[in-house]
């Protein structure tokens, strides 16, 4: 391999898989989860291959923090509650300081190269650390459990449609606590198809293709979080109304002594 080709596997071709990879994890959650995957694991690892002074070390740091955004696939794997913004943050947000220590460190080790490149690494390095820590932060001074992700629901079968609509605990959003939030959607099948059938027709579709089991309820993992969510998906019929209302809601709140 020239000398010149090995450059452009250095500096390119390795951000770009990275790139690569980050959508194709992130995606099959939500196109928000993507867009953190992105920010928190392959922005360190562009960082890395643009700023990185060139030592045997970097090729090794650069194909770890590679491998370190396929991981995201385990950590997240789709199980409900992991397609939810916040929840998602909670993780991702560790996934900037690998990165950014490791630039750091290179950075002001390294007497090689111009001064102008070493204050680059270094502020790249200094973001990269920032987004982890104030994230972590963020999630003990604001202990919300988060509005649930639409991907927790949706796509929907072929032959059923939904929309947004007001639930029975109000408008779509969260109470004045901040410990509650919900988001509320009027669900319709076939012209001739029962509630009942129609609420089996979904059950199947949330325990196949969204992870889950025969609760309706189920803990979700909040890494830093002082207490832990419990995620909801309730499905009422009303006869006077088409269809059925599938309700989706987090809350924190420890559940009231029986």
């Amino acid at each position: 391999m020239t000398a010149v080709a090995k450059q452009w596997w250095w500096r390119a071709g390795i951000p770009v898989l990275g790139l690569v990879v980050a959508v194709a994890v992130g995606w099959r959650l939500s196109s928000e989860v993507t867009v953190l995957v992105v920010l928190c694991a392959w922005v360190p690892l562009t960082a890395w291959c643009l700023f990185a002074p060139r030592t045997r070390a970097a090729l090794p740091v650069a194909v770890g923090l590679l491998a370190l955004i396929a991981t995201v696939r385990w950590v997240l794997p789709g199980q409900p509650g992991d397609r939810t913004l916040s929840i998602a943050w909670s993780v991702l947000m560790w996934y900037t300081l690998p990165g950014g220590l490791a630039l750091l460190v290179a950075a002001w080790r390294s007497k090689d190269g111009p001064r102008w490149l070493r204050a680059t690494a270094t502020v790249a390095a200094a973001v990269a650390l920032a987004i982890g820590c104030c994230g972590g932060a963020s999630l003990l001074l604001f202990d919300e459990p988060g509005v649930p992700s639409s991907a927790e629901l949706f796509p929907l079968p072929a032959g059923m449609d939904a929309v947004s609509a007001t639930g029975p605990d109000g408008a779509n959003g969260c109470d004045r606590t901040g410990h509650s939030c919900w988001s509320y959607y009027r669900v319709t099948g076939a012209p001739d198809e029962s509630a009942a059938a129609l609420t089996e027709r979904l059950w199947r579709h949330l325990r196949e293709n969204k992870g889950w089991n025969t609760d309706s309820c189920q803990p979700v993992g909040r890494f830093g979080r002082l207490t832990s969510p419990v995620l909801c998906v309730t499905v009422m019929s009303d006869p006077a109304v088409p269809g059925i209302g599938v309700e989706l809601s987090m809350t924190d709140l420890e559940p009231s002594p029986a």
